[in-house]
Parts: structure tokens; C-alpha cells; sequence
């Protein structure tokens, strides 16, 4: 029979866009008279439907491949050492299923070292089975980005959509209920991608359980990574559920979804003391960022006065910056304070906000340092009059 393939693929499929540097495509795998076959079905466009091969078996994994055109990849191994990409061979399996559970024994690799062209990325999977419930998990956050992804102090959504679970009655069986585990990974804090030795990774202990068929939401999810400042995590957490395939214990996934998690930004100001009485602003000042959100813009302002939050003051225009990446970001910027942005001596504030998807797009205050300014110089002296 044909099968026509989720929309998740599809949607999945435009977020390569312009970047795209070879064609991307649709790889179906499946067991016919106990051989692996596999057929790869090219995508041409953005939206539309796409049909699979025949399915003559149990069951077929559909799996999105992708390919990344940038200089650094996320997807990419960093060689601190001598600060060059390295290449990898990319193996083209399944992360969402158990091959071999359907019988299929699978082992493609693609590419290799040198300049050959860049390797696919595996996006996205989904299983196909004549007996099994289907499965969609869905993560969302604030930041509309796709994959999903959020920031450490902010919480995200888990909806889960299960059909075809049998009731326990029938006297047909069936799967009668899935199964849902919670993992995580904690990224390398300068590559910003999973640890290759498997550090770093495991499940949570709570667990999901489903018996009927329906929709399921949990609005608000804090990520549980494990770090010493929550603030400050970095890795991603999973959500798979499995639903058994025989009574030897045996199980299959019918359904995954993963969120990557970003720490919170840090700002510094150097060169200014807080509480310090300055003639002028120190020309060597400036502002320090870490871990600037993917999507941001970060900048100073000045006002006089003590700290308030909230206030709005004189922005500083060598200051701001901004991106729309993969990953968080570190920057240095200068702390040019014209005349023009000053008024009269006294006590002026300097603040470092940022402007992120979360809290509306308002800007929200990272750090901020004061000082006292004054120009006034005393000239101390004595006055003698000698007489001849």
C-alpha cells in the first residue's frame, strides 16, 4: 500500500530553507522477505505531500535528513586543538526505534574525512506499523524557533496525542496503554552540542503512563538538568513514548520530541567601580557578555540617578548588539559615553538589558553598575605677599 506520509515531516522539511546545500530527503526502511530495504525519497519543495514506497512488512521507519550549509555546524565536532572542523562519518540510523526489534539489521555509512561534502543530519523519524498505536509528542515554548528551544528560568509544554490504544475489554487485544520517559543530555558549555562520550546523559525517574486514547498537555514543565545553578543549564531533555511489541518484553517507540534548554545571559561592566567618583567616564570601559540568548539584542543605557527598574534611559549605541542564531553567544562591546549623553554632575546608572522572545519582548535588566560623577576640579593653594 501507499503511505502518505505526517505533516510533521513536511513542516519539518521548510526549516531547511535557503541554506540547504544538497537535496534533502526522505529515507524509508523496512524488512521485505528478511532483507533491510531502503529507499531515500528526494524533497523538492517546502510544502506538499509526499508519498512513501509500498510497505511489505510489519512495519517501516521513515526518517527527514537534512543537510546544514554553514562554515560551523552545530552538527560539526570542533577540534580545539588545531581549531578546524573535524569530519566524521555520519551513520545513517534510527534514534527513534530499535531496528532490530522489526528485524531489520542496518549499518549505512556516508562520508568520510577530507573535503568531501558535509553530511546529513538526521531531523526527524516517525514509526509505521500495522498492529501499533500512533504517537505525536509536541514541546513548545515562548520562542517560536523551530526545533524547539528555551531559556533556563523559563518553563515549556508537552502536549501528547495517542490513538489507537485497545481497550482492555476487547477481546481482539492490542496495546493497551504507552509509555512515556523523560531523558536529558547536557551539552559541552563551548560547542553547545551533546558531550561524544555519552556524558552527561540519562532518564528521569518520573514516568507517563496512558491507557486511552486522547490528547494530553502539561503546560508548565521547568527543565531538571543537572546543575549546580539551574540558570545555567545547557542540554536538551527528550520525551519518548514506547508501547511494547510482544510479551517478551520487547518495546517499540511510536512517538519523540525533544527542547534544547539555553542558560540565562550574564553582563559585566569593567572599568567602572560601583559607588566610585569619577571626572569622567574611563575611556577603557565596557560591557561583557556571556551566554547571550540565540535570539537577542543586548545593549546599555544611561540615566541619572540610582538604579530603577524599569526606567528608560539614554542608549548607548556602541553597545548594542544583536543575533539570530543556533546558539548562545559571548561578545565584548565598548562603552562609549558621549557629553551629549550626560547632564549635570551627580550619580548616573548604567544598565545592561537584553530583549528576548520571553516576557513579551520586553527588555529585561541583566546587570548595572553606579557612579558619581563629578567634573568639578579644586584648585587648593596659598596666596604670599612678600615685602622688600
Amino acid at each position: 500500500m501507499k503511505t502518505r506520509l505526517p505533516a510533521l515531516f513536511v513542516a519539518i522539511a521548510a526549516c531547511s530553507g535557503s541554506s540547504v546545500r544538497a537535496v534533502d530527503f526522505i529515507r524509508q526502511i523496512q524488512l521485505i522477505e528478511n532483507q533491510a530495504v531502503v529507499y531515500d525519497i528526494p524533497i523538492s519543495g517546502t510544502t506538499g505531500d509526499v508519498m512513501s514506497k509500498r510497505l511489505e512488512s510489519e512495519g517501516a521507519v521513515f526518517q527527514l535528513y537534512a543537510y546544514e550549509d554553514e562554515t560551523y555546524s552545530p552538527w560539526s565536532l570542533l577540534d580545539l586543538n588545531a581549531g578546524n572542523l573535524a569530519h566524521v562519518n555520519v551513520s545513517l540510523d534510527s534514534h527513534l526505534v530499535d531496528l532490530d526489534v522489526l528485524g531489520i539489521h542496518l549499518d549505512i555509512t556516508l562520508g568520510g574525512g577530507g573535503d568531501q561534502p558535509p553530511m546529513p543530519k538526521l531531523i526527524d523519524e516517525t514509526t509505521v506499523g500495522t498492529h501499533l498505536p500512533q504517537g505525536t509528542i509536541i514541546l513548545r515554548s515562548e520562542d517560536p524557533y523551530f526545533p524547539p528551544r528555551t531559556r533556563a528560568d523559563r518553563p515549556y509544554s508537552m502536549t501528547f496525542a495517542v490513538r489507537n490504544l485497545a481497550d482492555p475489554a476487547d477481546p481482539r487485544g492490542g496495546v493497551t496503554k504507552t509509555v512515556m520517559q523523560r531523558d536529558f543530555k547536557v551539552y559541552h558549555p563551548d560547542l553547545h552540542v551533546p558531550f561524544p562520550n555519552g556524558t552527561g546523559q540519562g532518564t528521569y525517574s518520573d514516568a507517563y503512563e496512558f491507557s486511552k486514547n486522547g490528547d494530553f498537555t502539561d503546560s508548565v514543565i521547568y527543565g531538571a538538568l543537572p546543575f549546580e545553578r539551574p540558570t545555567k543549564m545547557i542540554g536538551e531533555e527528550s520525551y519518548v513514548a514506547k508501547v511494547p511489541l510482544d510479551n517478551k518484553g520487547r518495546q517499540v517507540n511510536i512517538a519523540s520530541a525533544a527542547i534544547q534548554i539555553w542558560p540565562m545571559c550574564e553582563a559585566k561592566v569593567e572599568g567602572i567601580e560601583q559607588g566610585k567618583r569619577y571626572l569622567g567616564v574611563p575611556p577603557e570601559a565596557r560591557v561583557v557578555f556571556k551566554d547571550l540568548y540565540p535570539d537577542s539584542v543586548a545593549y546599555a543605557q544611561i540615566y541619572k540617578g540610582s538604579p530603577l527598574l524599569g526606567r528608560s534611559g539614554k542608549i548607548l549605541g556602541s553597545t548594542v548588539i544583536s543575533f539570530n542564531t543556533y546558539a548562545p553567544q559571548n561578545a565584548v562591546v565598548p562603552l562609549n559615553i558621549e557629553a551629549s549623553d550626560l547632564g549635570g554632575d551627580g550619580t548616573y546608572t548604567i544598565e545592561v538589558l537584553t530583549v528576548t522572545p520571553f516576557n513579551s519582548r520586553q527588555p529585561e535588566r541583566v546587570s548595572y553598575v553606579s557612579f558619581d560623577l563629578d567634573r568639578t576640579i579644586e584648585v587648593r593653594g596659598t596666596l604670599a605677599d612678600t615685602e622688600k
